[in-house]
Formats: structure tokens, C-alpha cells, sequence
């Protein structure tokens, strides 16, 4: 595994301080009094921040004044939140979580079909930091059911492609074995998205176990290993899966693969049967300097569409749910009324979604207490008319998961509860997805989630003995936003300014590799580890 240097950012930092006249104070912002917490160093104390343009030119204990002065005294001044599972780059959801002190979305699970596409949409015209995987479901969902490349290009719509897939009353992507030649299509997509620049390979093979071959897992990960980008992964078999498929098998198959290949790992939401052997195995290979991490959500509840495949007329999945307890209306907020109801709306409604209880209620208190994981919230966006909630809407009209809402403000407010240290929620929060993106090579990750001159200013300003959820599952307040956070900055812009989200400011950046102008060559590097190797007469056709 290449480890590449974080020291680039040094020369940045010396062009733009060195310009700077300290002795006129020529700073933009100044945040003052605050703790500034830096989990890259350990660096806590007392101090004062200067900014400049985009970057953190200053931190000293110094006074310092600029065009604009934040007192932050008694709150807590650190690199901004990085959700790793966002599967919604909307203007009212990226407002929400810009609320919860997120600066940075990205999908590693479910992707994107069309790179290009997705980051050319969001150019110039996103609140928050973004960024993308390249995705199995998607592209799975182009080659085998014929939907269109720029419909599957961005998963703010991903219920309305999985309604799509489902129009003739078969998702070809979660439930068949692609043919040889859809493989090599697919194989083929997925290279041109890395080259794209995808931040990551990205597969929900979870929702499509029983049509996704181990092999084209192996495939995708050689793929993953062959440009040193993370694979993520929504592993086989589901939280609704009973035994012998047990949650903690499923990720085993792509922690076999990429031990093999050498490969770096990102897996989704751990927080199934099994989680903690899971987050033991991460543990253990991280000592062992493997790139490797694992992320959570603090919720029992899930998220899906009420036609994905786990949920669909006979299948497995649903010996162990009740779907008169478990699953809930996100129209009425209640569970349905009988098994009759659910499936007409299935038939009759496909994208909608639902909550449903996936887990038990003790594990919600068990999980702060995990280290180097990272922390995010799996948002999907709501759709009216098609489209995703415009970003004036207001939050008592959310009719979404509460954790959308509230994720950071739960994790703090537990670690609060529990004596668990700040230092070590604010690492997870942001630090961990920084630390192993950097590792491999990704610029805007050597220069995010660290509290530092000369990193760029994405900064979360919050009160560690206020900061809470107020988010719940009732009307009008799944998307109550948390309290306790009254300053947000992307690259040195304020998001939420005195506890309010500015709606007319655009500044994030896309979080992305340089774009590579080569053609796919489906060269996975694999030929010395075949069976056939060294008797080329004997090589099977399409290899």
C-alpha cells in the first residue's frame, strides 16, 4: 500500500501566512477563545484562530483581531465533520447537516454510475464539500435493467432509480447473475469512474447478495487496489438476514479480499449482528497498518424503500421482521395496520420509504465508546415530485430519518453523558476519514479534518456541554435541527453563522482524485495468480 506525504500542504501554507501582515492583523476571520482540539497532533488548549481566504493561517495565544471576530469562549473550535454516507447532496439536506456541523458528504457505498456527471451537477452549487464513489447498485442498475447513465449519476434520486429498476416488476441489479458480457461491462464503467476521479469503489452488495458472484466482488476490489483507491462496501448479508447469513460473514468476504490484494477498506454502518467481532477485525489490521476503517450511525432504526429487495413476497428476510411492530409509515410515522397494506403500497409505490427496527435498543449505548471509526448518517433523501427538498424548505417539513438531522449532536451528547473524552469524539467525527484518505494519496484529505496552519478552513464551532439532538421520530420534528452548534465554515465561508444556516452562500469544494485521460483497460493484474498461468493455450475465453 503506497502512504503518500501530508507535508505538500507546508509550501501552500508559507504562500498564503507569509503574505499575510501579522502586525496589521490582516485577517479575514478571527475566532477567539476558544478550545481549539486538533486530533492529528493532540493539540487542546486555549488559542486563537486566524483565517485567510480558504486557509488557517494562525493559531496562537496571541490576541489577534480581523474583519470579522468569533468569540468561542467556553466552546470547542475543530475541523468540521465528515460524513463518509451521504446518499444525498440536496440543498435542504445539506442545510440540515450543515446544522449538525457537517462540511464534508461523501458516498462510499451506494455511488454514483456517471462520475462525471454527478461532479459537473454539483460544480459551484453545493453548501457543504462533496464528494463521490463509483457504484455497483447504479452501474448494475444501467447494464442490467437499461437505465439511463445520468438518471443513476447522482444517489440524491436513488428511490426513484430503484422505483425505476422495478417497473416491470423485476430488479434485474439486486436479484440476477450479470450474463459474461454485462460483467465486462461493468467491470468497463467502473474503471472509467476511477479514472473520473472517484473517491472510491462502491458497493451495496448487500442488497443484491443473491445476484452478485463472489468473483465479481474479488474483480471490483482488484479494480480498487489497482488505482489505490478505498473500496466500500454495504456488506452481504443484511441486518434482516437470519442465521446461517449472518452480517459479520458478509464482511469477511471483502476483508479476505483486500487483506489478499492489499488493499484499503471502508466499511459501511458495522452496526449489524456481529458489529463488534467486525470492529475487532478492523482493530487488529489496523495495528497490523493495513488501511482499514469502519463507520457507524446512532440509530436502531433504518432507512430503505419499501421495495428493497430483502423486503420484497417471499423472501428469507422476512422470517425474522414483524411488519406490523417493525416497520413504520413515514407518511404516519406508526407502523403499518397489517402485512396486506405494506405490500399493496410496495406494489403500488416502490421508491417510498420507510423506517424500520433493525437492531436492539443496548447496542445504541454501546457504540460511542468505539475508537478510530467514523461517524455518519446514511441520509436519503426525501423527494417531492421527484425531487429533493429545495434548501429554503423549512425543517418541520422533514419527513425523514431524525438521525439526518441529529447525528453529530447524538454521538457528543453521549460522550458527555458517558465521560467518554472529547478528544476522541472529535477524532472520529473528523479526523478518521481524513487520516486514511490521505494515506492514499487524496489532496483534499491531506488538507481537511485537521485544526492546523495551513489546512483549509472547514470548521465546527460547537458547545461540548450544550451540544444535543433535538431530532425525533414524530411530526415536524424529524428534521429539528441540533442545538449547541452556532459556527460552521466551508474553505473559510460561514454555513451557520450565530446558529443559523446561510442559504446563499455556495462554497464547497469537491472532494475528488485528478482526473486520469486514459481509456478503460480491464487489466486487473490477476493473470500470475491464475490456475492457467504460464499455458496461455488454456486460458479461458473472455480472460
Amino acid at each position: 500500500m503506497r502512504v503518500f506525504p501530508t507535508t505538500f500542504v507546508l509550501t501552500l501554507f508559507c504562500l498564503v501566512a507569509c503574505s499575510t501582515d501579522r502586525a496589521s492583523d490582516g485577517y479575514d476571520i478571527v475566532i477567539v477563545n476558544g478550545r481549539v482540539m486538533d486530533p492529528e497532533t493532540k493539540f487542546d488548549q486555549i488559542a486563537n484562530v486566524g483565517i485567510v481566504g480558504d486557509r488557517i493561517v494562525t493559531i496562537t495565544t496571541a490576541g489577534i483581531s480581523g474583519g470579522r471576530t468569533v468569540d468561542a469562549t467556553g466552546h470547542a473550535v475543530v475541523p468540521g465533520f465528515i460524513n463518509t454516507h451521504s446518499h444525498s447532496f440536496g440543498g435542504f439536506d445539506q442545510k440540515m447537516m450543515a446544522r449538525d456541523g457537517t462540511t464534508t458528504i461523501l458516498d462510499t457505498e451506494l455511488g454514483s454510475a456517471a462520475i462525471d456527471v454527478f461532479y459537473d451537477r454539483h460544480a459551484g452549487n453545493s453548501l457543504l464539500n462533496y464528494g463521490m464513489g463509483i457504484g455497483h447498485e447504479p452501474i448494475r442498475q444501467v447494464v442490467m435493467d437499461g437505465l439511463d447513465r445520468e438518471l443513476a449519476a447522482d444517489p440524491t434520486y436513488a428511490l426513484n432509480t430503484r422505483g425505476a429498476a422495478q417497473e416491470d416488476g423485476h430488479s434485474s441489479w439486486a436479484v440476477d447473475v450479470p450474463t459474461p458480457e454485462q460483467r465486462l461491462q461493468i467491470l468497463r464503467m467502473f474503471e472509467q469512474g476511477i479514472l473520473d476521479g472517484a473517491v472510491a469503489v462502491a458497493s451495496t452488495v448487500g442488497y443484491m447478495s443473491y445476484g452478485t458472484p463472489t468473483a465479481e466482488m474479488f474483480d471490483l476490489q482488484k479494480l480498487a487496489k489497482k488505482y489505490d483507491r478505498l473500496f466500500g462496501a454495504h456488506t452481504r448479508f443484511g441486518p434482516t438476514d437470519p442465521l446461517p447469513l449472518d452480517y459479520s460473514l458478509g464482511t469477511r468476504e471483502v476483508i479476505a479480499n483486500a487483506v489478499a490484494l492489499d488493499g484499503a477498506l471502508i466499511l459501511s454502518h458495522i452496526i449489524n449482528q456481529g458489529w463488534d467481532e467486525i470492529y475487532e477485525l478492523t482493530r487488529r489490521l489496523q495495528e497490523k497498518g493495513m488501511v482499514i476503517f469502519s463507520e457507524y450511525y446512532p440509530a436502531i432504526t433504518g432507512n430503505p424503500n419499501i421495495s428493497t429487495p430483502q423486503l420484497l413476497p417471499g423472501r428469507p428476510e422476512l422470517e425474522t421482521i414483524e411488519i406490523t411492530k417493525d416497520v413504520f409509515s413515514t407518511t404516519t410515522g406508526k407502523p403499518y395496520e397489517s402485512e396486506e397494506a405494506f405490500f399493496k403500497e410496495q406494489q403500488e409505490n416502490p421508491a417510498k420509504p420507510i423506517f424500520i427496527t433493525l437492531r436492539p435498543e443496548e447496542w445504541l449505548e454501546q457504540w460511542p465508546y468505539m475508537k478510530d471509526i467514523a461517524i455518519a448518517n446514511d441520509v436519503v433523501a426525501v423527494l417531492v415530485d421527484g425531487e429533493p427538498m429545495p434548501i429554503e424548505t423549512d425543517y418541520s417539513e422533514y419527513t425523514g430519518h431524525p438521525r439526518n438531522a441529529g447525528t453529530y449532536g447524538i454521538v457528543f451528547r453521549q460522550a458527555r453523558e458517558k465521560g467518554i473524552p472529547l478528544m476522541e469524539m472529535v477524532n472520529n467525527a473528523s479526523y478518521v476519514p481524513a487520516k486514511y484518505w490521505s494515506m492514499l494519496g487524496l489532496e483534499a484529505m491531506q488538507e481537511r479534518g485537521r485544526m492546523q496552519e495551513g489546512m483549509i478552513a472547514d470548521i465546527t464551532v460547537f458547545d461540548p456541554e450544550q451540544i444535543a439532538e433535538t431530532s425525533a421520530m414524530m411530526t415536524g420534528q424529524n428534521g429539528s435541527p441540533t442545538e449547541g452548534i452556532p459556527y460552521v465554515l466551508v474553505a473559510g465561508q460561514f454555513v451557520v453563522d450565530q446558529g443559523v444556516a446561510k442559504l446563499d452562500t455556495r462554497p464547497g469544494r469537491p472532494i475528488r482524485y485528478p482526473v486520469i485521460q486514459d481509456e478503460p483497460d480491464l487489466d486487473l493484474g490477476d493473470e500470475a495468480f491464475q490456475w492457467w498461468a504460464g499455458y496461455p493455450d488454456v486460458r479461458p475465453e473472455g480472460r
